[in-house]
Parts: structure tokens; C-alpha cells; sequence
């Protein structure tokens, strides 16, 4: 995994050319590719242009990342969503300030050509883990073409039965995150099921063009420094935006040094594949739709308003 000083003129401003009174910054990451932005931070030009001296610290799993960010121990993050609705539903004290991009999740096919929904009826769905955010999604897609998730059987595979079921086709399909699906494809195991960077299998079912990672805060930060809260917003939209320009081998070389063995090509391919189409825009939507649709297959309390979770989940600092 990549995990610091990321993407070469990204990260071309050192900490000595920060202002003299940079605001520290806590920023949490798990270690994901597509936490591409997060790993730019401390070095960032975006980050010291906005007077802010960022830090990242690392988490072993998404609960203790929500867990962290809910208690402030860790200012900003960014997360999918889809691991973030039923936290915000119970209440956790965080707030959700941009969509960064979309593509880091995947559902992959070894026969895609006559790929229906229906189709997955009574087959069985891979996935690389329970209730992870690609399965989530996936559900809730099926729940909205009438089709119940509980008629699929849901299997965790290790990799090389999973390689020995794709091509027996004893699997419908695989929904998982980066680095799985984008593997799959690539050792030519499976193909897309979902256009799964340009509104095939983003949030909100009835939302184009939509995200699966966003800029979340901790909920008194943006209450209490909306000042703080705006430049970690801007730089952060700054940086996933300027990120298909700097993706680069030199640079990923680099950033990996001293901190992981990823196969430099196979973390440009994943970077390059995706959709860094970050904005601070209809972010209350894409939360209210997919919640929607989260709670029509049960992966949200029956009781849960959509409209009134986006409400206090979304937090406007940029008044756009």
C-alpha cells in the first residue's frame, strides 16, 4: 500500500514551504489505492496553499477509522460511502463534505455478455467480505430491480479458489473492492459486469455520474472550525482533481519506497482506471438516494428517513 509523499508534482511543495502558522491536520487512511489524495497530503501543494501541515495515521480497519473519526481522535478521512450510512444512521458524529471520486469498486463477470440482473437469481455472487461495501451496493441495486438479495448466495472465496470458480463460471459475478476486481480483470478472469467509474455502480441508483469515496470530517470540527473545515475541503478537491495528470512510475516508485511492494504498473493501472470527478456539489443527494435504496433491502432500519440523514450527514462549507 502507498502511504506517503504520493504522486509526484502533487507532492511537490515540502513541509519548509508551508506557512510559518500552518494549522495541523489529522487525516486517517486504511492503506487503500484509491486513498491516492490522502497520501499526497502532508506534501501537497493544495494543502500548504490553504495554510494546513498535514499528517496521516494509519487504521487496520474500516470500524476503527469510523470509530476514530466519530471520536475526533482523527480530524478527516476519506471513506465510501457505503461503509458510512449505517454509522451516520445511529447517529456518529460525522459529516460528509465531497464526493472525490468513483471506480475503487467493482463487479466483474467470467460471462458478462448475457449479464442480467435477473440473471443472478438462485447464483452465486463473490465478494471479499461480508457486508463490504461492494456487496452492500450490489444489494441495494438488486433490491431496486425487484430482486431480493437474500435469492443470491453470498461467498468469500481465497484467491485461488476464487481463480478455480471463475473458470468453472461456478461464479455469476464478484463484487469487491480494489485490488481484487481490478486483478480479476487484468489476469483476463473476468470482465465488467457494471460500467462500475461512470454511473453504473455508484451511489444513489438514480444519480449519474456519482462517487464512492468522500471527504468525511468529524462532526466538531466542521461545527466548531468551518474555516478549517473549508481549506481540508478545498485542498482535498484540489488535489483528487489534479490527480490524472500526476499519476506517473517515477512518482508511484518513489511513493512506495520503504513502504510496500505493490506492483508499480498494477497501482498506475487501478489510479488510472478511475473516475476523479471530485466536487462538493448534490453530495446531500447522492446520500439521500443511496440510502434509499439501502433501506429498501434492509441494510438500513426500516424507520430510517433518507431525506433527514443526508440532512445531518452532509455538511455545506463551501456554500455551494
Amino acid at each position: 500500500m502507498i502511504r506517503s509523499g504520493f504522486i509526484g508534482g502533487i507532492a511537490a511543495v515540502g513541509v519548509g514551504a508551508m506557512q510559518a502558522r500552518a494549522t495541523p491536520v489529522r487525516i486517517g487512511y486504511l492503506g487503500n489505492v484509491c486513498e491516492a489524495a490522502t497520501y499526497a497530503a502532508p506534501a501537497a501543494a493544495a494543502f500548504a496553499r490553504e495554510g494546513l501541515e498535514a499528517s496521516i495515521v494509519h487504521f487496520a480497519s474500516e470500524a476503527a477509522l469510523v470509530d476514530a473519526l466519530a471520536g475526533g481522535r482523527v480530524d478527516a478521512a476519506s471513506m465510501r460511502l457505503a461503509s458510512l450510512l449505517a454509522p451516520l444512521a445511529r447517529g456518529s458524529r460525522i459529516r460528509v463534505l465531497a464526493g472525490l471520486h468513483s471506480g475503487c469498486l467493482r463487479v466483474v463477470s467470467p460471462d458478462p455478455v448475457a449479464a442480467r440482473f435477473t440473471d443472478l437469481r438462485g447464483k452465486t455472487v463473490a465478494i471479499d467480505y461480508l457486508r463490504s461495501p461492494s456487496m452492500n451496493m450490489l444489494s441495494a441495486l438488486l433490491g431496486v430491480r425487484g430482486i431480493d438479495p437474500r435469492e443470491v448466495s453470498w461467498r468469500v472465496f481465497d484467491s485461488d479458489a476464487l481463480a478455480q470458480q471463475l473458470i468453472a463460471k461456478n461464479v455469476s459475478c464478484v463484487a469487491a473492492a480494489d485490488p481484487l476486481g481490478y486483478l480479476l480483470l487484468t489476469s483476463q478472469l473476468a470482465e465488467p459486469y457494471l460500467d462500475t467509474a461512470d454511473g453504473g455502480f455508484t451511489c444513489g441508483t438514480d444519480f449519474a455520474h456519482g462517487h464512492h469515496c468522500f471527504l468525511t470530517m468529524h462532526a466538531g470540527l466542521v461545527e466548531t472550525r468551518g474555516t478549517t473545515a473549508a481549506a481540508i475541503t478545498r485542498a482535498f478537491l484540489a488535489t483528487s482533481r489534479a490527480m490524472p495528470k500526476r499519476i506517473g512510475v517515477e512518482a508511484v516508485r518513489d511513493a512506495q519506497a520503504g513502504y510496500a511492494d505493490d506492483d508499480v504498473s498494477q497501482t498506475i493501472g487501478m489510479l488510472s482506471s478511475y473516475r476523479w470527478n471530485a466536487s462538493a456539489e448534490f453530495v446531500a443527494e447522492e446520500i439521500e438516494f443511496t440510502a434509499r435504496d439501502f433501506v429498501g433491502v434492509g441494510l438500513l432500519p426500516k424507520g430510517t428517513n433518507p431525506h433527514d440523514l443526508a440532512g445531518r450527514a452532509y455538511a455545506n462549507v463551501l456554500n455551494v
